[in-house]
């Protein structure tokens, strides 16, 4: 019998938060990354779904700030 092999994929997110000098506080910090990783949960949501039928599962994830785009990728695997 032939053995299948998950097949894996990398998905990237990226979304621009508010300029640094915007958020001065902590406070203030604190709702907008949580916003900017609830919209780039809804994505990979969506993304996932367009790959269509499969047991897709993240094996691994990873998030930075960069030039204040906050970038989030994950590896999944079905």
């Amino acid at each position: 019998m032939a053995e299948k092999n998950p097949d894996s994929k990398m998905i990237v997110l990226t979304r621009r938060l508010k300029t640094p000098g915007v958020l001065e506080t902590m406070s203030e910090q604190v709702p907008e990354v949580k916003e900017a990783f609830a919209e780039i949960h809804a994505k990979f949501i969506q993304r996932i779904e367009m790959l269509g039928e499969g047991d897709w599962q993240v094996v691994s994830h990873s998030h930075s700030v960069y030039n204040g785009i906050l970038v989030v990728s994950y590896l999944i695997s079905g």
